[in-house]
């Protein structure tokens, strides 16, 4: 921990909304060492939006917020554009404290199938109503996680896109019957892998999603 934390006074002046609701701390240069003072220093009770993103916090630093009093108050958690690969995705999906989440942007994280394993089996995460993992390296493994997730029923809008997903994974998400509320689902810039764009254009489930995009759709445009 730093002894000089006079920096997080002057970023919370800087970024904290007058309700106390929403703080910006984006683009900041947060690494572990700041994540960690941020984490045993930091308690907004009033919390609910957190603009933590295009930094470079990386797995034990996210470890420490996941844990904080900081992090606890949160429904949605903008932590796009970090480094936090599959150990930061599992803190969170272990967390004890964020259990009022709502909307969590990941993508850009370096995440692979084992992350996206984890928050697919989080009981803390099973409030979540927006997920996006766009930009990570999730593949298969994480597409059929996800897709069977036994937590996520709540889930309205998922964004899946640029993942390396397969047949596999495609086939997955367009027989899922775990994403019960799902009506927003982004799947383009993955596999061209037309057997399974076909599986998912003649899933009655996926086409039935209030929006609906694969690389199917971009090729016949």
């Amino acid at each position: 921990m730093s002894d000089d934390i006079s920096y997080i006074r002057k970023w919370l002046r800087r970024g904290l909304s007058k309700d106390g609701k929403t703080l910006d701390i984006s683009k900041r240069g947060i690494n572990n060492e700041i994540a960690v003072d941020l984490a045993e220093n930091v308690d907004l009770p009033d919390l609910e939006v957190l603009y933590i993103h295009t930094n470079k916090i990386k797995c034990m630093g996210l470890e420490e917020l996941a844990e904080s009093n900081f992090f606890a108050p949160l429904r949605e958690l903008w932590l796009y554009e970090n480094v936090i690969r599959d150990d930061g995705a599992s803190a969170l999906a272990e967390s004890s404290k964020m259990k009022k989440l709502r909307y969590l942007s990941l993508y850009s994280n370096k995440i692979g199938g084992d992350g996206a394993e984890a928050l697919a089996n989080s009981q803390t995460l099973s409030t979540l109503e927006t997920l996006d993992l766009s930009f990570n390296r999730i593949g298969d493994q994480g597409a059929i996680a996800l897709a069977q997730s036994p937590h996520l029923n709540k889930l309205h809008t998922l964004h899946l896109d640029a993942n390396g997903i397969g047949a596999e994974g495609m086939q997955a998400l367009a027989n899922s019957t775990s994403l019960k509320s799902l009506t927003t689902l982004n799947i383009t810039y993955n596999l061209l892998d037309i057997a399974g764009l076909e599986i998912m254009k003649e899933s009655s489930r996926l086409q039935s999603l209030k929006h609906f995009k694969t690389d199917l759709m971009i090729c016949n445009d």
